[in-house]
C-alpha cells in the first residue's frame, strides 16, 4: 500500500499563497495549545485536593495530608513548567529551537521503553498498562484530527515520518511529559495514580476543540489543505487503463500481460466500440473502459455457476420475471448503495439473500430488469464468497456474522475495482484480513463486556455501511487506523502475555526447586539412622529454607551452601559420634549450629512457637549422644521412646534431572494411541483453542507457552491474561470429551483461505471449501 507521504509534493507546489511562514505558524498553534492548557490544568488541580480526600480511608488521612502539602506546594509551579516542556517541544519542530532542547521534559514512551517493563514489578506494569489505557483511549477518539496534524507536521517539519507517540499535540506526549513531571514530586503511589486519572479525565478529555482550532490553523495558512490519502490510487490505474487502449487495435481482443502482486499473470484487454455487459465495469459511479481480464473473469464465471448448481433456486433466482432493457450497472451500485444504508439503521438481515434485496428494490410489479452478465456474475461470486466466510471454524460466530455485513460494500468492490479478486495488496482486501486476524481471539464473553478490539471492529464495519459510496479508498483509510489501533493494543496484550507466562513459570519453577530440595535432603540423609522428629523437621521446615536459598541462588550463591551444610552439621549431630574427638568436635560446633538453624528459620518467617518442641526434643536427644555417657542412657528409658527413621536409597547426583526426563517421558508414552494425543503432542505456539466455562460461556484461548520438563501448557485469552493451566495429558482428554475445540491458527489470511475454499468448491471438495 502507498503511503500518504508518498503524494506529498513540496510545499511551493502545494500552496504558492501562504500567508503565514512556518515559524510565526508553529508560534500561532503554540499559543492556541497554551490557553487550553492552562486553563485545563488550572481545574485539574484545583479538583485534586478533593478528590485525596475522598479516596481516602481514615488509615490513609495522615498519607493524604502529606500529599495535599506536596500539591499545594506544586500548584505554585507545576503548570508553567509543563505548559513550558510543551511548548518548547513543539517549537522544535520549527527549527527555532534545537530538538534537544526542546524535547528534554518530554517523556514519550518508545518500543524499547515497554521492552523494559518486563523487568518492573506487577504493579508497575499495572500503573504503565493505566498510563497507555489513558493515552489510547483518547487517540482513538482523536485519531483523525491527530493523523491529520501528524501529516501536517511532517510536512512543515520535512520528516519522513512521525511516530504517533511523538506527536507534539498528542496525548502521548502530554500525558507523559506530565507524569515525568510528577515523579519528580514526593506524591505517595496513590496519589500519583489519582493525578493521572484526574489529567486524562479533563485536560486529555477535552483536548478535541483546541486540535480542532490548531487544524484550522494549518489548513488556513495552506498547509496540505487536503490531507493525502494512503492508497492505491483509482486515477493512476485509469491513466494506465487509457494508455493501453489507445495502443490495443479497435478490434478483437489483444491481450497485454502484467505482472500481480500475487505472483500470477493479470491480462488487460479492451474491445472496439461499446463494451459488453461482461466488460463494462463502473469507476466511481460511471462506466469506464476497465475489464476483469479473460482468464479471471472464465475462472469467477466457473465458481458462480458451480454455486448456483449446488445451491439451486434458492441462490440463482430471486423469483421475479425478468423483462425490458438491461440494468446499468451504475443503478446497479446506485440501488447496493441504498441497500447499504437502509442496512445501518435496520440491522443486516444475514438470511435474505442479496439477490432478493435487490430484487425488491427494483421490482416492479413482480418484474426486474435484466442484469449485466459480468454483474449477474459478480451478485454470485460474492455470495459464495461470504458464504464460505460463514463456515470458517477459525472465525467465532460472533465476528463471522459481522463480517457478513459487508457482502454488499464488497460487492460493490468487485464491480468497480477489477484488481479485488487479483490483488492481495487490494486495500478492501486487506480490510478484511485484518477484522479477521483481530477476531480470532473473541469470544462470548468479550462480546458481552465490550473489549476494545471489539468495539472497534464494530466501528469500522458501522463506518463502511454508513460512508462507502463508491471510493474505495475508504477501506485504505481505515485499514491504517485498525493498524495503529492494533499497534497499541498489542503492546499492551504483548505485556500482559509476558506477565502471565512469567507466573506460570515461576509457579512451575516453584515446585521444581521444592522437588530439587527434596531430593538434596534425602540425599544427605542416605545411608544414615536418625530420629524421626529430626526428619520431619527437615521435610516440614528445613525444606523451604532450602527452597528460598536455591531460589536466590544467583544472587547468594553462597546460602545454598550453608543451608547444605546445616543438614549435614545436624544429621552428624544425632548420630552416635565414633569417639571422643568427634563428640567433642560436635560439642564446640553446637552452639553455631543452633544458631543457623534459627537464622535460617527467621529468614522463611517460620513460627518461633511451632519450632520450639523441635529444639526441645534436639536439646533432650543432644544430652542423650553427646553428654551422657552409656550407663546415664540406661537409666533414662524415655529417650529410646523416639522413633528413628532409616534411610537406605539408590540416589546419585544426576538422577533428579534423569528423573523428571524419565516420568516426563512414562507420561507422555502412557498417552493413548489417537488423534487426540496427536493432536495434543503436536500443538504450536499461537494454536488458538475453543471452550465453555463454569457459566457455559463459549471463550477462546491461545497456546503462549508449553513446558519442556512437566509438560504443561498455559493458555492466554485475547487480552493476553491466563486462561487455563493444564496439562498435556489432561488437554488430549479434553479434546476427546470434546470439552475444549483445537482451532489452530490463522496460518493464511482469510480473503486467500476463502478463495481457496471457492476453487475447490469448484472441484467439487465441499468439505475443503468450508476452510475445516
Amino acid at each position: 500500500m502507498e503511503t500518504a507521504r508518498s503524494t506529498v509534493v513540496p510545499i511551493r507546489q502545494v500552496d504558492n499563497n501562504m500567508t503565514m511562514d512556518k515559524k510565526k505558524l508553529i508560534h500561532s498553534t503554540v499559543k492556541v495549545l497554551e490557553t487550553y492548557l492552562q486553563k485545563s490544568i488550572v481545574m485539574h488541580l484545583e479538583k485534586i485536593e478533593q478528590q485525596l480526600y475522598d479516596a481516602a480511608d481514615a488509615q490513609a488521612l495522615e498519607t493524604v495530608s502529606l500529599d495535599v502539602k506536596v500539591l499545594q506546594k506544586a500548584s505554585r509551579y507545576l503548570p508553567s513548567l509543563f505548559i513550558d516542556s510543551i511548548s518548547k517541544n513543539i517549537l522544535s519542530f520549527s527549527g527555532e529551537i534545537d530538538a534537544k532542547e526542546g524535547s528534554r521534559f518530554v517523556s514519550s514512551e518508545s518500543e524499547e521503553d515497554w521492552a523494559e517493563l518486563t523487568l518492573l514489578e506487577p504493579d508497575e506494569i499495572d500503573d504503565h498498562l493505566q498510563l497507555a489505557d489513558y493515552i489510547s483511549t483518547s487517540e482513538n477518539k482523536l485519531s483523525k484530527l491527530l493523523h491529520a496534524l501528524r501529516r501536517r507536521i511532517e510536512f512543515v517539519a520535512k520528516l519522513d515520518e512521525l511516530k504517533e507517540n511523538k506527536n507534539p499535540f498528542g496525548p502521548a506526549v502530554l500525558m507523559n511529559t506530565y507524569v515525568e513531571l510528577i515523579k519528580g514530586e514526593s506524591f505517595s503511589k496513590d496519589a500519583q495514580n489519582i493525578l493521572h486519572q484526574s489529567f486524562a479525565n479533563i485536560v486529555l478529555a477535552d483536548l478535541g476543540d483546541a486540535l480542532e482550532s490548531i487544524n484550522e490553523l494549518f489548513i488556513d495558512a495552506g498547509v496540505l489543505p487536503k490531507i493525502p490519502k494512503a492508497t492505491i490510487k483509482q486515477s493512476h490505474v485509469a491513466a494506465k487503463e487509457k494508455k493501453l487502449s489507445n495502443e490495443l487495435p479497435a478490434k478483437g481482443f489483444t491481450n497485454t500481460s502484467q505482472q500481480g502482486d500475487t505472483g500470477q499473470t493479470i491480462h488487460s484487454s479492451q474491445q472496439g466500440g461499446a463494451p459488453s455487459s461482461s466488460e463494462a465495469v463502473v469507476q466511481n459511479g460511471s462506466a469506464q473502459g476497465f475489464t476483469i481480464e479473460p482468464a479471471m473473469y472464465h475462472s469467477l464465471l466457473d465458481m458462480a455457476k458451480a454455486y448456483r448448481v449446488t445451491g439451486g433456486e434458492k441462490v440463482s433466482s430471486d423469483g421475479l420475471q425478468i423483462s425490458g432493457e438491461q440494468l446499468a450497472t451504475s443503478d446497479l451500485i446506485s440501488t447496493l448503495t441504498n441497500i447499504q444504508k437502509t442496512d445501518v439503521v435496520a440491522g443486516v438481515d444475514l438470511q435474505e439473500s442479496v439477490r432478493s434485496q435487490i430484487g425488491m428494490k427494483i421490482q416492479v410489479g413482480g418484474q426486474r430488469q435484466p442484469y449485466g452478465e459480468q454483474d449477474d456474475t459478480l451478485i454470485d461470486v460474492v455470495a459464495m464468497f461470504f458464504d464460505v466466510i460463514l463456515q470458517d471454524r477459525h472465525l467465532p460466530d460472533i465476528v463471522r456474522a459481522m463480517i457478513a455485513q459487508l457482502q454488499i460494500p464488497i460487492l460493490k468492490v468487485a464491480m468497480m475495482d477489477k484488481d479485488f479478486f487479483a490483488k492481495k495488496s487490494h486495500p478492501s482486501r486487506q480490510f478484511l484480513n485484518a477484522l479477521s486476524h483481530a477476531g480470532l481471539g473473541v469470544s462470548e464473553k468479550n462480546a458481552k463486556i465490550k473489549s476494545a478490539v471489539f468495539e472497534k471492529m464494530e466501528e469500522l464495519v458501522a463506518r463502511v455501511l454508513m460512508d462507502f459510496d463508491n471510493d474505495v479508498e475508504i477501506f485504505a483509510e481505515l485499514f491504517e487506523e485498525f493498524e495503529i489501533f492494533m499497534g497499541q493494543q498489542q503492546r499492551q496484550i504483548d505485556l500482559i502475555e509476558e506477565r502471565s507466562r512469567k507466573a506460570t513459570k515461576s509457579s512451575e519453577q516453584l515446585e521444581l526447586t521444592k522437588r530439587k530440595a527434596a531430593y538434596e535432603i534425602a540425599l544427605r540423609l542416605n545411608g544414615h539412622s536418625i530420629p524421626e522428629f529430626v526428619q520431619l523437621f527437615l521435610d516440614d521446615a528445613w525444606k523451604d529454607v532450602l527452597v528460598l536459598a536455591l531460589l536466590r541462588h544467583e544472587r547468594e550463591p553462597q546460602e545454598v551452601d550453608k543451608c547444605m551444610q546445616v543438614i549435614e552439621r545436624l544429621i552428624d549431630s544425632v548420630s552416635e559420634p565414633a569417639n571422643n574427638k568427634e563428640k567433642e568436635s560436635l560439642l564446640a560446633d553446637l552452639g553455631r549450629l543452633l544458631k543457623d538453624i534459627k537464622v535460617g528459620l527467621e529468614n522463611i518467617s517460620y513460627d518461633f512457637h511451632q519450632s520450639a518442641p523441635f529444639f526441645k526434643e534436639l536439646e533432650s536427644w543432644h544430652r542423650r549422644v553427646l553428654v551422657l555417657d552409656v550407663n546415664e542412657q540406661e537409666e533414662r528409658p524415655d529417650v529410646d521412646e523416639v522413633m528413628m527413621v532409616d534411610f537406605d536409597e539408590d540416589l546419585s547426583m544426576e538422577s533428579l534431572e534423569a528423573s523428571l526426563l524419565q516420568e516426563l517421558g512414562d507420561t507422555l508414552s502412557a498417552m493413548p494411541k489417537d488423534k487426540f494425543s496427536k493432536w495434543a503432542n503436536n500443538m504450536q505456539m499461537g494454536d488458538w483453542i475453543e471452550y465453555s466455562n463454569a457459566e457455559d460461556e463459549v471463550l477462546r484461548a491461545k497456546l503462549s507457552w508449553k513446558s519442556s520438563v512437566t509438560s504443561n501448557c498455559l493458555f492466554v485469552d485475547a487480552r493476553g491474561g491466563k486462561a487455563l493451566d493444564i496439562s498435556l495429558v489432561d488437554f488430549a482428554e479434553e479434546l476427546r470429551q470434546k470439552r475444549i475445540n483445537l482451532l489452530g491458527q490463522e496460518k493464511a489470511p482469510l480473503v486467500e483461505r476463502v478463495l481457496l475454499g471457492m476453487k475447490n468448491f469448484i472441484k467439487g471438495d465441499v468439505t475443503e471449501a468450508s476452510l475445516a
